[in-house]
């Protein structure tokens, strides 16, 4: 069988690979006709298998036993990659658990392809831990073993949001001075580089690089922000207990964060839940987070709170239906709520966009040319009228918010293993 290349952008919600066996790279189906996959795993205990993507989620919402995860990347460089979770009746680590979905995207596209893929590159954020190199290091370093114990050979990593800026250098016919922001499930990341038509093969781009920034903030956490603020309230969070202590809020946080939620399923957490539901002002409120604790449905609400995020970049307001926790609960919203709701990350990372641009890359704001934007959460509204408040002379370019980056490193894998395939 022959060797090809990939680019892999393992995303915190959603996951793509662009590939080639010579001069070109084209997106590849991972999933049925689908280029991009969710990225989420369901370990099927009653069916005794593992599913992946669109096929896990539905098998998690039909009903099946078994453990749902998603955003598997947010684990990387925290203490629970080394730890074990319970799945039936035996714990696999986390590190297994990403090494069966990286494992998952490589054999689908091989089979797609029709040849092996020896030879990746792999997106990461800027930072995938802010503030702390080590941590930074550990876990690229626990992608490439990983990457490494899935059978690739050459493994080299790539900033996602130059992996943007590759893929809208092709549509280039002059130059231009772009920021390029990359907001994902779990980080925002931003590049100033230079981009040309005449650039785009050179092999060596560090000298088009004016700067490299990120946080650690993204659409996850808009969903965290939106979840405590429309829906939370109504099962009891900041409310009182009959004493007129307030209402503890740990288990609300952990139900509104993606990559927490399965650690809430323990006998000792509805235990605790089910005190709180006997000493609550208002018990009817809380029964409603018994109930998703007991059905294990703590992603379905999940899902549908970014179902109405969503939906608010289209509309003015929406409604999530919640009559699987009880008949006949909707919590409607406007963008408005949305906007308050996420207001202050938003804040954050337009700041950290302006900083790598007028601090980092020492330019004033008005010399960018384009924002190149990629990923999910850059559609939202609120997001778009910061940044382009921020550069007001810059023009805001959409590209594809969930295979820009695959895009991108697929060209970067070509420029650095391209040469070796056809030899």
């Amino acid at each position: 069988m022959s060797h090809g290349f990939c680019g892999i952008d393992f995303g915190t919600s959603n996951s793509a690979l662009s590939a080639g066996l010579s001069g070109d790279t084209q997106l590849v189906p991972i999933e049925g006709d689908h280029v991009t996959i969710p990225s989420t795993i369901f370990f099927n205990v009653e069916e005794r298998r593992t599913t992946f993507g669109r096929r896990a989620i539905a098998e998690y919402l039909d009903g099946y036993s078994g453990r749902f995860m998603r955003s598997l990347k947010s684990i990387l460089g925290s203490s629970l990659i080394h730890d074990t979770t319970q799945i039936g009746f035996d714990r696999v680590s986390f590190q297994r658990v990403i090494g069966h979905y990286i494992g998952h995207l490589k054999t689908n596209a091989e089979k797609s392809l029709g040849y092996e893929l020896p030879n990746v590159v792999i997106g990461r954020p800027v930072h995938f831990v802010d503030d702390d190199k080590i941590a930074d290091q550990r876990a690229e370093d626990e992608l490439r073993a990983v990457a490494t114990a899935q059978g690739f050979k050459n493994i080299e990593f790539e900033y996602e949001p130059i992996a943007a800026a590759q893929d809208y250098e092709t549509t280039l016919d002059r130059e231009e001075l772009v920021l390029v922001v990359d907001i994902g499930g779990g980080t925002s990341d931003f590049s100033v580089i230079r981009l040309s038509p005449d650039l785009k093969n050179k092999p060596d781009r560090f000298k088009d690089i004016l700067a490299n920034a990120g946080v650690h903030i993204g659409g996850n956490d808009f969903d965290k922000r939106f979840s405590l603020a429309s829906v939370m309230p109504e099962m009891g969070y900041k409310g009182f207990l009959q004493s007129g202590l307030d209402m503890p809020l740990a288990h609300y946080h952990t139900l509104a964060t993606w990559h927490l939620i399965q650690t809430l399923y323990t006998q000792k957490n509805i235990n605790f839940v089910n005190g709180l539901y006997r000493e609550a002002e208002y018990p009817d409120q809380v029964a409603r987070l018994v109930k998703i604790l007991d059905d294990q449905s703590g992603h379905e609400l999940a899902s549908r709170i970014e179902g109405l995020k969503i939906a608010l970049s289209e509309d003015t307001s929406a409604t999530a239906q919640l009559d699987f926790i009880e008949q006949g609960w909707a919590v409607r919203a406007k963008r408005t709520d949305l906007n308050k709701a996420i207001k202050a990350d938003v804040t954050k990372i337009v700041d950290v966009a302006q900083e790598t641009v007028t601090k980092i890359a020492n330019i004033p704001a008005k010399n960018i040319n384009a924002i190149f934007m990629t990923g999910g959460s850059t559609g939202l509204h609120g997001f778009r009228e910061s940044i382009q408040k921020t550069f007001p002379d810059a023009a805001l370019v959409q590209g594809d918010r969930f295979s820009s980056v695959a895009k991108g490193l697929g060209l970067s894998a070509l420029r650095k293993f391209g040469a070796a395939t056809q030899s």
